[in-house]
């Protein structure tokens, strides 16, 4: 009886383990080593299918300073033959920046997942991957250099998608490929985001940007370098420091943002990327479009660069102003060059708790300042210029000797509204103007 009973059991549990092979052989199909074989074979072919290339946002490192916590742009042409090409214009291309490009071979291989490796040396990429020295610093990489990649985990890669999702092999730094528009020119391309930078995020310009999330407010500074901070509006910019990397690509003829990290929004989501907005010059969020980048208000940004860094508008012979100004500053000039003088320029600055208006002449071989207070108050539409007493006596004394100074000085004795003349992104030049139409254009000094 035991005999037949073990025999029992036997014979079920070999029927029970069949079952689970069969059914097994029916979840995978295939053993691991194959399905990754298809998978490179897949992945190479969504890759190769990009006919003008990608956009590939490439971060060597998630550090917060430059050069290896920035954000370079390549561009990237996958052969289905597995040669590569790829374009870049940054620091490190030789000359340095101009724009560069090198081809060489890559592949997906499989290591414990599909990985794009770009296998022979391309001096595009493995610039950022190279232990040599980076010469640009004051300390020695030697041995570790940019820390950057050159292998990189497939992580997302959907047929004919717009994205493909690369992570780095050693650094773990994620990087985006964006699939190019037909036609697209490398080095055109790369000079049109750069153009395009250097247009909205001037190094000419102090001015801040404006980030609106939800209810929070705040200040984007020094989004020239390609590491903003961004702080709490009424925050301080060292205190409250927080470093945020960016890059600027380009797809169906629209200019996009995208931070390295995406940031946390008060409403418990998520802001990583921003569209351009040509016609309402701001940005809006890809995630969410009532989130707001932005330039800084024109009338808060024309005290601020006075009080706060220190430098000063300025109104010379060639800066666009109205006739009636330009009467006046005419008028000087005549009567100065009668005198064997120079009238250089105008301007408004912030000395000694207080605002002048500095009238800049050359005379006797000696450029100085003759200099007088000037009261700029807030207004509904902007500010009121009030003209004072001149500061000492030898501004007295050149104000009496030359009318013609006053007279300038009386044009701006009105209220004025305050706008950015083009982009509040860049406003390193901003328009006065009043209800009757007196103008001028300020550039900052």
């Amino acid at each position: 009886m035991k005999k037949i009973l073990f025999a029992s059991l036997c014979v079920a549990s070999a029927l029970t383990f069949t079952g689970c092979v069969s059914e097994e052989d029916d979840i995978f199909g295939s053993s691991a080593p194959v399905r990754l074989d298809e998978a490179a074979k897949t992945y190479t072919e969504r890759l190769s299918s990009a006919t003008a290339g990608w956009a590939m946002e490439y971060y060597p490192t998630s550090q917060t300073a430059a050069p290896k916590g920035l954000g370079y742009l390549l561009l990237a042409k996958f052969e289905p033959n597995l040669s590569v090409t790829v374009g870049m214009k940054n620091q490190f291309c030789t000359p340095a920046d101009q724009y560069m490009e090198d081809t060489s071979s890559w592949e997906i291989i499989t290591d414990n997942g599909p990985v794009l490796t770009f296998d022979t040396y391309n001096e595009c990429i493995h610039v950022f991957s190279s232990p040599e020295d980076v010469p640009s610093t004051s300390t020695d990489e030697t041995g570790v250099g940019l820390e950057g990649d050159y292998e990189f985990v497939m992580i997302d890669v959907p047929e004919n998608g717009e994205f493909v999702m690369l992570k780095g092999k050693k650094r773990g730094t994620y990087t985006r490929l964006t699939r190019l528009d037909e036609g697209t020119d490398f080095e055109t391309y790369i000079n049109d985001i750069e153009d395009f930078r250097n247009r909205v995020f001037s190094s000419k310009a102090p001015n801040v940007c404006m980030l609106t999330l939800g209810d929070s407010v705040m200040k984007v500074a020094n989004a020239s370098t390609g590491i903003c901070n961004i702080y709490p509006y009424d925050g301080d910019a060292i205190s409250d420091e927080s470093f945020h990397t960016f890059l600027v690509t380009k797809r169906g003829g629209k200019y996009y943002l995208r931070f390295r990290d995406a940031l946390n929004a008060p409403d418990g989501k998520e802001a990583q990327e921003f569209v351009y907005d040509e016609e309402r010059d701001l940005f809006t969020g890809v995630e969410n479009p009532e989130y707001i980048l932005e330039g800084d208000q024109p009338k808060e940004f024309f005290t601020w660069v006075m009080e706060e860094s220190g430098r000063e508008w300025v109104l010379t012979r060639t800066s666009e102003m109205s006739d009636n100004v330009k009467e006046k500053y005419e008028a000087l000039r005549t009567a100065l060059t009668a005198a064997r003088g120079t009238f250089n320029d105008l301007a408004f600055k912030y000395e000694n708790n207080g605002y002048i208006c500095a009238i800049n002449i050359t005379a006797n071989r000696q450029t100085k300042d003759y200099k007088y207070n000037i009261n700029i108050t807030p207004s509904e539409t902007g500010y009121t210029f009030a003209i004072a007493d001149p500061v000492n006596e030898e501004s007295q004394k050149m104000l009496t000797t030359f009318p013609a100074i006053q007279d300038l000085l009386n044009v701006f004795a009105t209220d004025f509204a305050v706008s950015a003349t083009s982009s509040r992104f860049n406003m390193s030049t901003i328009k006065l103007k009043d209800a009757n139409g007196t103008e001028v254009n300020l550039t900052i000094n």
